[in-house]
């Protein structure tokens, strides 16, 4: 049973990678295109939108911290639906998900999770406009730890955008002090300012090692399963910094999350007891299938005997 399912899977694999092959330049710089424009919209849109909490009156940053990862359950809608509602993909979802893929899918959330309340405390502290720059060096980061991670190769023309990009950010940032909010402190300046550099770090720590981990993965499935451990897990570090550190979640709060818990819970739950009676029931199609096949073959055994029988006797009853 599990060789089929590997058979299958592989099979799957080998059509995707031909389709990728065979797809269209324009359909591929289409898609680049706009991945790049949601980056890019994503990006702006969170800074602006946690700049904008901590300006009217928001003083969680764990809570800030929380939203960034929150909206992980979305996942489950690619990765469920291709399989058993629109009958798309072959792959049962989280087929050959492994336990090494599950810890390293934990391990990278937990540093995401570090990440993004990095970055929830420097937007706290700094403006929108020197908060972004500083997370531009994460280029550089990314450059150093591609090269030792994932041996990515430095051409002269790439280390010399990323090195002035780098530097003219990090000269507008030093040189943007004045636009400070009134009464932030010195100290409140320069803690903002390493969280939002070790935020970049951690950033460009993320994408060489999730680059190296997906190496192991063969279809978009398998990465929406992958990104759905890490969400998960940075929501559960960041839950569990609102839990101990005691801000602001009243009972409203906990009454909300609670529901929201359960309904995931019950969800995936659901889904599970689904998958075991498929299973099931390809277990009883098939042994019906092979009993049947065998019923076949031993009718025909027995025919066969039995006319061997026929020609005996009738070869007797000639000698006689």
């Amino acid at each position: 049973m599990s060789d089929v399912r590997v058979n299958a899977d592989q099979q799957e694999e080998g059509e995707q990678q031909q389709n990728l092959v065979k797809a269209p330049v324009k359909r591929s710089l289409g898609l680049l295109i706009t991945t790049y424009g949601c980056l890019f919209v994503g990006s702006i849109a969170s800074s602006l939108l946690a700049k904008y909490y901590f300006v009217h009156g928001g003083s969680s940053r764990w809570v800030s911290t929380w939203v960034q990862s929150a909206g992980f359950p979305l996942l489950l809608g690619l990765i469920y639906f291709p399989h058993f509602v629109f009958k798309t993909t072959k792959r049962r979802p989280f087929t050959r998900f492994t336990h090494r893929h599950l810890l390293f899918s934990v391990v990278i959330g937990l540093i995401l999770g570090f990440n993004n309340f990095l970055f929830s405390w420097g937007t706290s502290y700094l403006p929108v406009s020197t908060s972004s720059l500083l997370l531009s060096t994460q280029l550089i980061f990314t450059l150093i730890l591609s090269v030792i991670i994932v041996k990515q190769k430095v051409t002269f023309s790439n280390l010399n955008c990323v090195v002035l990009l780098t530097l003219s950010s990090v000269l507008l940032a030093l040189g943007s002090s004045q636009d400070k909010p009134a009464g932030l402190t010195k100290t409140k300046y320069f803690i903002g300012f390493l969280s939002t550099i070790g935020a970049g770090l951690l950033f460009a720590l993320y994408l060489p090692v999730t680059e190296r981990v997906y190496r192991s993965v063969y279809c978009f499935a398998m990465v929406m399963e992958m990104q759905l451990v890490m969400e998960f897990s940075a929501t559960v570090f960041a839950t569990i910094g609102v839990v101990m550190y005691g801000d602001a979640f009243g009972g409203v709060k906990i009454v909300s999350t609670v529901l929201c818990i359960w309904g995931f819970s019950s969800y995936v739950y659901g889904i599970y007891v689904k998958m075991k009676k498929d299973e099931e029931k390809e277990e009883e199609e098939e042994e019906e299938g092979h009993t049947g096949m065998k019923t076949v073959e031993d009718g025909g055994e027995l025919e066969l005997e039995m006319g061997m029988i026929k020609d005996d006797v009738a070869a007797a009853d000639e000698r006689v």
